[in-house]
């Protein structure tokens, strides 16, 4: 006899005599009572809020070997391209070093906000 018979039969009423029955009928006789104890909501968010931790503690590992990576990436590929690479095609770019510098310090500071204003309103 598979489980779901089994389970439908206790469910209509009928017990069978073998151990699979009294131990379906256990299990569902506890399942009908309401547990004993009641976990309370700050109990509850304090586990929550150290998952979220742990969560975004792995996160933050996952950061730095991607940035390991990029750099080791970055020292092989100016390794073996040395003799060739000339830094001539980005000449256009020394007049706009305010630009870039500007451009760089606004990211960080939306980043900034985000972390620090937006995700505090929204409980995240």
């Amino acid at each position: 006899m598979n489980d779901e018979a089994l389970q439908n039969q206790i469910e209509s009423g009928f017990i069978p005599d073998h151990e699979d029955g009294q131990a379906y009928k256990h299990v569902f006789n506890a399942l009908k009572q309401a547990p004993e104890f009641q976990v309370s909501l700050p109990f509850a968010d304090r586990i929550l809020t150290h998952l979220n931790k742990k969560e975004e503690q792995r996160d933050y590992w996952w950061l730095a070997a991607g940035i390991f990576l990029v750099i080791i990436a970055l020292i092989v590929t100016l390794a073996l391209t040395s003799a060739r690479w000339s830094a001539g095609i980005f000449t256009f770019l020394s007049g706009y070093r305010g630009l870039i510098l500007f451009g760089i310090a606004f990211i960080l500071a939306l980043q900034w906000i985000d972390r620090k204003v937006l995700k505090k309103q929204t409980g995240l």
